[in-house]
């Protein structure tokens, strides 16, 4: 359901001086330039935070401008990127950074950064409302659970859910959205999980429509997980360090990988 402007008003409160008290210690978060944002968002996408924590310093030391990451050779991208996983994202990055680059910057719409190579609504939204003021909340599958446990909406679709979303941003401060999904993305972690939520804790209980009504979802189905080293994804990992190791020189890649024969 529609909250009213004065719910709204109440779960901002409520959200915002939770999280002055309550956000996670993230060396990440005291970086506010869109360049550096750009790069933990990215990061992010399928990769916990914790992990991205741990290794986007080594990144930006690496690649510390946007001019840097532009002008840099792929295998060095690739490089800088290894524990992360998922290298596409890498060069997709490297791309959105020269095509930003060869426009004179960042640009500090989220419309504008979804027409970089690679970005989607959400990185473009977090990078517009935390590096820019923007005012649109970013919407991911950690924020949507908060907007549609608040609303009392659990199946909204993508369109409605974002308008849902702004729908809290409409009623923020100027610069204070980027701080709301920040706040968003902790409560997620910290209380209103997706199997398990902590209703009673929760400081926004007395304001959120599925307070202490939230259904622990069904235990699913599925037989035994493969090992991880018997994947194409351990195997392109492997090959991929060896490459990185190797450099410039090259490498033949030849004979079995673990579990993978020849």
């Amino acid at each position: 359901m529609a909250l009213t402007a004065k719910e709204i008003r109440s779960v901002n409160q409520l959200l915002l001086r939770w999280y002055v008290k309550s956000a996670r210690p993230l060396k990440i978060r005291e970086r506010s330039d869109p360049y550096s944002v750009l790069i933990v968002e990215v990061m992010a996408q399928q990769t916990q935070i914790s992990r991205v924590d741990q290794l986007a310093e080594r990144f930006l030391s690496r690649f510390p401008t946007l001019a840097a990451l532009a002008k840099a050779e792929t295998a060095d991208v690739l490089e800088a990127w290894r524990g992360l996983g998922y290298n596409r994202r890498a060069l997709s990055l490297h791309r959105a950074a020269q095509a930003a680059h060869a426009a004179g910057g960042l640009p500090a719409t989220h419309e504008e950064l979804q027409l970089l190579p690679g970005i989607g609504p959400y990185t473009a939204r977090a990078v517009a409302a935390i590096a820019f003021g923007g005012s649109e909340i970013p919407v991911d599958v950690n924020i949507a659970r908060v907007v549609q446990r608040l609303t009392g909406e659990a199946k909204l679709t993508p369109k409605p859910l974002q308008a849902a979303a702004n729908a809290f941003g409409a009623e923020l401060k100027a610069n204070e959205a980027g701080a709301w999904a920040q706040a968003a993305m902790d409560l997620a972690n910290a209380h209103c999980r997706a199997s398990t939520p902590d209703c009673d804790s929760c400081p926004l209980r007395s304001v959120c429509h599925s307070a202490g009504r939230v259904a622990a979802p069904p235990p699913r189905k599925v037989g035994a997980a493969p090992r991880f080293s018997s994947t194409r994804r351990w195997l392109r990992g492997r090959l991929l360090d060896e490459l990185r190791d190797a450099g410039a020189a090259g490498v033949k890649l030849r004979g079995a990988r673990g579990e993978h024969d020849a």
